[in-house]
């Protein structure tokens, strides 16, 4: 079993708040635990989450949560706090730490780019596998905003032959389900199964 830590004093998307977030493997290769708190520094230290993160058919989804406060400081468990408390963001980590370890071993260019030609273009294995690569690489967290026209500049291919690409790409088996509403995935069980 191994932990992740994202680097320290995470910043939260349109929030102040730093967060000290875990993220560890369990023996079950579709169960992912974290825990998580405000960072050092932080003027409201005052909670701790802790759960668990499963894979699903329709994809990661967090499946318990506990909440903590300090009980001798005068925080308590209110509606205010759950809304602090970023699971979206949370989920987002997990699905980057599984998605790391397959997407750091691509070059920044992948092969399947520098082999792309004019005309259309023929979808093996091979190139929707660097394809998924590519995607999860560029939506992993800590990425800006703009994986598509990133990976369509470097296929030197619009942005909507890219979201096809994608789209073969999540249908064979390459990556797992979107998350509605976020850019991103998770490696599909073609590239699980070469872990």
């Amino acid at each position: 079993m191994t932990a992740a830590k994202t680097p320290p004093g995470l910043q939260l998307p349109g929030t102040q708040v730093r967060l000290s977030l875990d993220i560890s493997e369990t023996a079950d290769p579709d169960h992912f635990t974290f825990n998580a708190r405000p960072a050092a520094g932080e003027a409201d230290r005052s909670w701790d989450i802790r759960g668990d993160v499963y894979r699903t058919e329709h994809g990661l989804m967090v499946k318990r949560v506990e909440v903590d406060t300090d009980p001798s400081g005068p925080a308590e468990v209110t509606g205010s706090l759950m809304r602090q408390i970023p699971i979206g963001t949370i989920l987002d980590y997990v699905r980057g730490r599984v998605s790391a370890t397959l997407a750091s071993d691509l070059p920044e260019t992948p092969a399947a780019a520098l082999a792309v030609s004019a005309g259309r273009t023929a979808m093996t294995d091979g190139f929707l596998r660097d394809v998924a690569l590519s995607y999860l690489r560029e939506t992993a967290p800590g990425k800006p905003q703009g994986a598509t026209r990133r990976l369509a500049e470097a296929y030197g291919r619009p942005e909507q032959t890219i979201r096809t690409w994608i789209a073969r790409a999540r249908k064979e088996g390459w990556l797992g389900p979107s998350a509605k509403g976020r850019a991103g995935a998770e490696p599909g069980p073609r590239l699980r199964a070469e872990q």
